[in-house]
């Protein structure tokens, strides 16, 4: 009897008493159902959004566009057109570079960053549900519509081009078309520049400031984010490199809580002050055929080229 109970726990795994591994002891699955958890807020956002989302968010994207006129930096136009015009190539690439260089890449890096370093991908991971909760919070109160939807200046050039999965009615389920503002793909794009800056690795180091670089130029000529996206971005990842540093001293003890400078609020308070004007030009959902005709511009997929013209707005 001494020999099998000696033989049953020689078969126990370490450290748990011979249960299978708890939900204390299974941090891949915590990790897992954190991430996941994450997901499922950003999917449930559009549900507590206002029922008028689409009016507002048309009317913030004209807001967007007459404060980046006001500072001078309205190139967003300019800069799909010259790439539709260059070559039909150039605009496929940046397509596919839009969907190929944000999850693959960011879960890729942080599958290796987890095995290589569990402290260091905590403190990231952190980071980067920081700074999706900011974001959350923004496409809440900030609902904004993409240029690819406004017809008159710019050309929604996965519906035109390739490839179709954010065109299609199926692929919208999996997204929030009215979170505009941040721009997590160039948020998140810095971030992860940071960390591959800080790996080490001389390849990855140079990689490091193309990535960003390369996830900039795709927001923009694929119509998918404005200039002012990509600035706020920026902001949310300092903001949030800030409050985890913050919380993580909080909890050492080196500073107190009344230190700690509420700037978040305040940011967010900002950009709700840029809602003050109506537009005046005319919006078109995503999938549908381009108001204006743009030379070289070549068919695809045309199930999904049909119009749905939106021309009335508060």
């Amino acid at each position: 009897m001494h020999a099998l109970r000696r033989l049953n726990d020689a078969a126990k795994p370490a450290g748990i008493g011979g249960r299978v591994a708890s939900w204390q002891g299974s941090s891949h699955l915590r990790e897992f159902a954190l991430v996941g958890g994450a997901y499922l807020l950003y999917m449930l956002i559009r549900q507590i959004i206002a029922a008028d989302i689409n009016a507002v968010a048309f009317i913030h994207a004209q807001d967007v566009i007459n404060l980046e006129k006001d500072l001078g930096f309205f190139w967003e136009p300019t800069l799909q057109s010259w790439a539709i015009e260059t070559s039909d190539t150039m605009v496929v690439f940046f397509n596919w570079a839009y969907i190929l260089t944000f999850y693959p890449i960011i879960i890729t890096a942080s599958v290796i960053l987890y095995m290589k370093s569990r402290h260091r991908y905590r403190y990231y991971r952190n980071v980067v549900l920081i700074s999706f909760l900011f974001a959350l919070a923004a496409f809440a109160i900030f609902p904004l519509a993409p240029p690819r939807m406004l017809a008159k200046e710019f050309v929604d050039t996965m519906a035109i081009f390739g490839p179709s999965i954010y065109s299609g009615a199926e692929g919208a389920s999996f997204y929030n078309a009215f979170a505009a503002m941040p721009s997590l793909h160039f948020g998140w794009s810095v971030l992860f520049g940071l960390i591959f800056f800080r790996s080490g690795s001389h390849f990855l180091r140079i990689f490091a400031f193309i990535y960003p670089l390369i996830m900039l130029f795709t927001i923009v000529v694929t119509g998918n984010h404005y200039f002012l996206d990509a600035i706020a971005g920026g902001i949310v990842i300092v903001i949030s490199f800030g409050t985890v540093n913050a919380i993580s001293a909080i909890r050492r003890g080196d500073i107190s809580t009344s230190q700690v400078i509420p700037t978040t609020s305040r940011s967010l308070a900002a950009i709700g002050e840029m809602c003050r004007r109506h537009p005046d030009r005319s919006v078109l959902i995503r999938g549908s055929q381009p108001e204006r005709q743009v030379t070289g511009q070549r068919r695809y997929d045309q199930d999904y080229q049909h119009s749905v013209y939106v021309s009335t707005f508060w």
